[in-house]
């Protein structure tokens, strides 16, 4: 990762949040998934220029980050993913890295769902279920990114988890009867 200027820690940058929300798959889901999280600029007009994309921890045993890719999404298309089976996803855009990829997208939280402006950023993260597996997950997302020189890191508590028998309790997995 290259710094070209000072480092800033945020919950509230330019990048807007991850918007999405946080899953829980069944222990008999097995395989890779890919989640998709919209993308957006939330301050300013310069892009932001996407660095890397790491899972936070969440507890219980950690399930295999398989990677994220980013892809634009016009508004006539079948839109976001919410969660899919497979990795990488099978999808009719492009895939992007997610080192490098310039989201230019306004956040436009202001429109009612589902009015989407007329195209949209979606970041799409992978996770697979090593074998043999107990549960487990993480609570979010870390993004670091830049903009001109200056470097952001941004987490987001957006959960992903595999569900079992050590799942952590926020997890959703384990509810009581």
């Amino acid at each position: 990762m290259h710094t070209f200027g000072p480092i800033h820690e945020h919950h509230d940058g330019p990048l807007g949040p991850l918007s999405g929300a946080s899953f829980a798959f069944a222990p008999s889901d097995s395989g890779a998934w890919t989640s998709g999280y919209e993308l957006c600029l939330e301050q300013g007009t310069d892009p932001v220029i996407l660095e890397s994309v790491s899972p936070v921890d969440g507890g219980g045993a950690k399930p295999n980050f398989l990677g994220a890719f980013v892809r634009a999404i016009p508004a006539d298309s079948g839109g976001a993913i919410g969660t899919v089976r497979g990795f990488p996803p099978t999808v009719s855009e492009t895939l992007h890295a997610d080192n490098g990829y310039q989201v230019t997208q306004h956040c436009n939280f202001s429109q009612p769902t589902p009015a989407r402006p007329t195209s949209y950023t979606e970041l799409d993260v992978g996770i697979g279920r090593p074998s043999p597996f107990t549960g487990g997950g993480w609570s979010g997302f870390t993004v670091a990114y830049r903009v001109g020189s200056t470097q952001y890191v941004a987490t987001w508590d957006t959960g992903l988890y595999m569900c079992g028998p050590t799942a952590p309790a926020a997890s959703g997995c384990n509810q009581p009867s």
